[in-house]
């Protein structure tokens, strides 16, 4: 998918997540690509089974799909929701950017995942060969959202304020 139309759809969906988190305090933990509908141009959040209280901690446990899973909820650690609804938007835009999945899990049994680490998602995109085609900024933003440290991921509102998406015709 070309760039401008993943920005675009993208930030219907980061902006319907950020009414989620922000205004309803629900975190969704199950975002996918296969979450969310497409009806005449406008995205729509789907399947809220998984979803909890975006404002408390989870207490551990694996929930969603093994490519969105961030690796605090991989490793069943307590975590904060909203962030690891961060990561599997990130995962999301990711794929639509470059056609496959960062990892097949965000865990270091991972040999993908622990290269991701040392990395970062930047070379990831360079050795796959997207790198001419994908700007600086929107990489940037990616290794913001898919740090494997939720203590240093960037939060939604932040993604939202980054000029990338200021610039988007509706």
């Amino acid at each position: 998918m070309e760039e401008s139309e993943a920005l675009s759809l993208m930030r219907q969906v980061l902006k319907g997540v950020h009414y989620l988190h922000s205004t309803l305090g629900v975190a969704h933990r199950d975002l996918s690509l296969e979450n969310v509908l497409l009806s005449r141009g406008v995205c729509k959040i789907t399947d809220f089974g998984l979803s909890t209280d975006a404002r408390k901690v989870c207490e551990g446990g694996q929930v969603g799909k093994d490519f969105y899973m961030a690796p605090e909820v991989v490793a069943g650690e307590r975590y904060n929701p909203a962030l690891a609804d961060v990561w599997s938007l990130g995962i999301m835009w990711f794929i639509m950017l470059t056609g496959s999945p960062l990892v097949s899990l965000a865990s270091p049994s991972e040999k993908a995942f622990t290269a991701v680490e040392r990395h970062g998602v930047g070379a990831v995109i360079d050795v796959w060969g997207h790198s001419d085609r994908i700007s600086r900024d929107t990489i940037s933003v990616l290794e913001k959202m898919l740090q494997t440290d939720p203590r240093r991921r960037i939060r939604l509102d932040q993604v939202l304020a980054h000029p990338l998406f200021s610039t988007i015709v509706e």
